[in-house]
């Protein structure tokens, strides 16, 4: 992967999975947001022919659209696309894994209507946690625009009260961009 824009908080994002898990063998991540798919792209070509995806969206416009990306630009098929709230996420899970990919808000040229919450992604998170391995990590990537920062209240209220033992909490702000930019929340399990 290219030198990525640490501003650009989705490159930042891959950066950071990919130093930490490329050349790994049977990885497992979710895409607990598919959208256009390119997140879930990225993690199946980190995954690799061995590795395994589950990527959520309750939209079928999402769904369809990464299921075309995919098909276009991977050769092997190491996924699962699942049209369903990431709320209900531990209903698919039956393994640990290594790491969660959330970019939340609405799915980009669809209805803005129809976004993330709050008490959705906070009830999701709560799943995906029992199921990180070691070391795993969960990735957040906020935008305050979509309902004027509820949901990254919500987040940054339930992942403040994590147990300082088992976890620790990363808030990534831009301080010196204007118009609201996104912010970053990483959860690392340590015990």
């Amino acid at each position: 992967m290219e030198d990525g824009k640490y501003g650009k908080l989705v490159d930042f994002v891959h950066m950071l999975i990919e130093q930490s898990y490329c050349g790994k063998d049977n990885l497992k991540f979710i895409d607990a947001t598919c959208g256009n798919g390119f997140d879930t792209l990225f993690l199946c070509k980190t995954a690799g022919k061995n590795g395994n995806v589950k990527a959520f969206d309750i939209q079928q416009q999402a769904i369809e659209r990464t299921n075309t990306l995919l098909n276009s630009n991977l050769e092997f098929i190491n996924y699962e696309l699942i049209l369903n709230s990431h709320e209900f996420i531990s209903n698919y899970l039956n393994d640990n894994i290594d790491a969660a990919v959330f970019n939340l808000g609405y799915l980009p040229f669809s209805d803005k209507a129809v976004a993330t919450k709050g008490e959705t992604t906070v009830k999701a998170i709560q799943h995906i946690l029992p199921f990180l391995k070691k070391d795993g990590r969960i990735f957040i990537t906020t935008y305050i625009t979509h309902d004027t920062g509820d949901e990254i209240k919500d987040i940054y209220n339930f992942l403040s009260e994590l147990d300082k033992s088992k976890y620790n909490v990363l808030h990534i702000n831009l301080i010196n961009k204007e118009n609201t930019p996104p912010e970053l929340f990483i959860v690392e399990k340590n015990a």
